[in-house]
Formats: structure tokens, C-alpha cells, sequence
């Protein structure tokens, strides 16, 4: 599978930049202004590498303090200094990438530790035999690695042999600590059917193939498929699984029901109106507001992962797979870092309204109107992207091109 390219490449250019953009501006000072502007500089550098080295050591004895736990107890007060760290470090920085990384590093070690609380359980440990033969995959948010505040994901506990009791019992307890301590949502422990799906590996090839319950998974499991990434358990039976759902992916590149899931994404409603306004709730709660998440970021990132999936690219961030496409030619370069800045604004105002603990809704009336002209040309970047994906559809007349195949003509903005 084809990975994504790194962010060292861009660090240096930043880093020629400011040096480019220092020895401008020291041609045009004295001795003394230029030693005085190097030594505020200086400064200004010690103190980002103060903070950032005192986040990073804070977030080591965290994850330290996690894996170390022996009650669950001792979760609450970790997970409340762990958004606290998570919520100062952007509003400092107002990094999105930052922000996702922190999330998903912290709630994979959390999973992690539920898991094994889970296994120690009274009445599963006296199985211990059966431990080792499951893998616990994840999809969605933390499958791309854009976890953040919100729970977003989708679990999928999968095993090889063993009593199907036990494992079932093992997801119960798995799903009522996360409902004991608030990760899963408000609907709770209502969820478990729906998004912790639990089978053996016979079960799980017929879901892949669309053949078992539940039936709902259905509609959308292509795109869990294509977030899917392994996160506890046994890494080979973790593997095997992936590489199912893949083949599936592959099989499926110009069946009907990948190129309904092109066409979905093609089409899903972007929140502007004709006349190019922001298009608004006209009604309930969020009346006059705009919703980020479905007029926004899930037209977005569907979008990406249909480009993505279509040329065999890892499961990972929106911003990463963006990169690769441009790097592949899929995209123009320009109508990539269009996208790229677009997810960066989106995704940032979400943020802002998760650390404030306020819904993902934006007011118009509260935003400057430079961030109204933003937030429009970000979702004229997300419509140029979706015109996109119709034209590819058109020119395989209707068939989703086989994954790892030739790139078509980049798209230019």
C-alpha cells in the first residue's frame, strides 16, 4: 500500500524561509538593531522550546501514569488533565495536526488500558487462554488519526477461536467503562450494537461481504473500511482482518456499490446556497447557524477518502492523504493546498467550539468578515473537489477505477 510523505520537507521550508526572510531584513538594519533583533528572536525561540518540551514531557507522564493505572478510578483525573493539556496546547498553538495527534496518541493508550481492565474482569479471567487470539480494530476519526475531544469512532473486535461468550462478555466490559467514563457519547452504552461490531473471522468475512447484520453497516462500511487500522489485541489476526476489508475494497472498484458510495460522495450537500451565501439551519436549536460537520468536514474528508481509497493509500489524516494525492498527481498542487488550508480553517473552527463545549455550529453573525469570505472559499474548494470526483465517475462511465491504477489528469484550480 502507498504511504503518505512526511511534514520534514515542509519544516524546511519553513525553517529557509525564516532565514531567508531574517537576512532580508538585517540588510536594511545597523550592528546594533540586528543584534538586537537576533537576540528577540532568540528569546522568543527559548520560550516556544520551553513550552513545547514542558507539553510533550506532561503528555509522556500521562501516558505513563495510564498504562501504569491499577483502578479504573484513577482514569477520571487523567483524562481531565489530559484535556486540559490538549485544550492549552491549541489554544496556544492552534495547530489541527498538533491537536489530532495529541487525541488520538491519548485515546489509543486509553483503549489500550480499558482492554486489558477489561480482560483482567473477574469473569473472563479465568479464560486467559482465549486473550491472545483477537485483534480490536478502529475505524472512523481515530482510524484516520483526527480523534479529538468527541467520540467519533467505530470499534471492531474480531477473533480467531475461542468460546464466542467470552468474547462477547469481553465487549460488554470494554463498552460499560467507556459508558462509566463518558467515551462513548450521550446515547451510551445503547451504542454497542451499533458501533462495536464483535465477530469471528468467519463472521467478519461476511460482513466484509455485506452478508452479515448488522444491516445498517451496510450503507457505509466501504468508508470504514477504507479508515480501518488495527489498535489492540493480536496484531496478525489485526492484519488478516485489514487485508480482507482491502480485498474487498479492491474487488468492489467498479461494482454498484462503490460507485453509489462515489456518487453519495459526489453529491452530499455543502453548505453554500445558489447564490454562493453560507447555507444556514432553518430551523430547532441550531436555527441561523451553520453545521461544520455535515456542511463541511464530512463532505471534505469523504471526499479525500474516495481519492484515497481509490489509489490504495493508508488509512490516515485527511491533511496527510491530501498530500500524497497532490504528490501523485491527482490532484494539482494549488487546488491541494486549497484543500489542505480548507480542512485546516474547518477543522479548527470545530476545535474551538469542542474546547468551549459548545456544539459544532457557527453563527454568522459572530464571525469577522474575513473569516465569512474564508469559510466560503473553503467550501468552494470542498464543491471544486466533489466536481472532481463526478468527472472521474463520468469518465469511467460510472465504474470507480481499480485501486493502484494509473492516476488520472490532475485536476488544476
Amino acid at each position: 500500500m502507498t504511504g503518505f510523505s512526511g511534514e520534514s520537507a515542509k519544516d524546511e521550508e519553513l525553517v529557509s524561509a525564516a532565514r531567508k526572510a531574517l537576512h532580508e531584513r538585517s540588510s536594511l538594519l545597523t550592528l546594533d538593531q540586528t543584534l538586537a533583533t537576533i537576540q528577540e528572536l532568540k528569546h522568543w525561540v527559548g520560550e516556544e522550546l520551553t513550552f513545547e518540551e514542558g507539553a510533550s514531557a506532561s503528555f509522556g507522564r500521562l501516558l505513563s501514569e495510564l498504562w501504569h493505572a491499577e483502578y479504573l478510578e484513577q482514569l477520571p483525573p487523567l483524562l481531565n488533565r489530559f484535556e486540559r493539556l490538549a485544550a492549552a496546547h491549541f489554544v496556544r498553538r492552534g495547530s489541527v495536526p498538533a491537536f489530532h495527534g495529541f487525541c488520538s496518541a491519548w485515546r489509543e493508550g486509553v483503549l489500550r488500558r480499558i482492554l486489558h481492565f477489561a480482560e483482567e474482569g473477574p469473569e473472563l479471567s479465568d479464560q486467559g487462554e482465549f486473550l491472545p487470539h483477537y485483534a480490536l480494530l478502529v475505524s472512523g476519526t481515530l482510524g484516520r488519526r483526527e480523534q479529538t475531544l468527541e467520540e467519533a469512532e467505530r470499534y471492531f473486535l474480531v477473533w480467531s477461536e475461542g468460546d464466542p461468550h467470552y468474547f462477547e462478555q469481553l465487549a460488554y466490559r470494554v463498552i460499560a467503562i467507556l459508558d462509566r467514563f463518558g467515551l462513548v457519547g450521550k446515547e451510551g452504552a445503547a451504542l454497542l450494537g451499533r458501533t462495536f461490531w464483535r465477530g469471528s473471522l468467519d463472521d467478519w468475512d461476511l460482513f466484509v461481504d455485506g452478508e452479515a447484520p448488522p444491516r445498517d453497516d451496510r450503507a457505509n462500511r466501504l468508508e470504514l473500511f477504507a479508515d480501518l487500522r488495527h489498535l489492540g489485541g493480536e496484531p496478525g489476526i489485526g492484519q488478516t482482518a485489514i487485508r480482507m476489508a482491502r480485498a474487498r475494497l479492491a474487488a468492489g472498484a467498479a461494482d454498484a456499490e462503490m460507485r453509489e458510495l462515489a456518487l453519495e460522495v459526489a453529491v452530499a450537500p455543502v453548505g453554500l446556497n445558489f447564490m454562493g451565501g453560507l447555507k444556514l439551519e432553518r430551523s430547532g436549536e441550531h436555527a441561523g447557524c451553520f453545521d461544520l460537520e455535515r456542511a463541511a468536514l464530512a463532505p471534505l474528508a469523504g471526499a479525500v477518502r474516495m481519492l484515497a481509497a481509490g489509489h490504495d493509500l493508508d488509512p490516515g489524516p485527511t491533511l496527510d492523504r491530501l498530500a500524497a494525492l497532490g504528490s501523485l498527481g491527482v490532484l494539482d498542487r494549488a487546488l491541494a493546498d486549497r484543500l489542505a488550508a480548507a480542512y485546516h480553517l474547518l477543522a479548527g473552527f470545530k476545535i474551538r467550539r469542542e474546547i468551549a463545549l459548545e456544539q459544532p455550529y457557527l453563527n454568522p453573525a459572530q464571525l469577522s468578515q474575513s473569516e465569512r469570505e474564508q469559510l466560503k472559499s473553503a467550501l468552494q474548494a470542498v464543491r471544486q473537489l466533489q466536481s472532481l470526483v463526478r468527472d472521474l465517475l463520468a469518465k469511467k462511465r460510472g465504474k470507480w477505477w481499480r485501486l493502484g491504477s494509473a492516476c488520472p489528469e490532475p485536476v488544476k484550480n
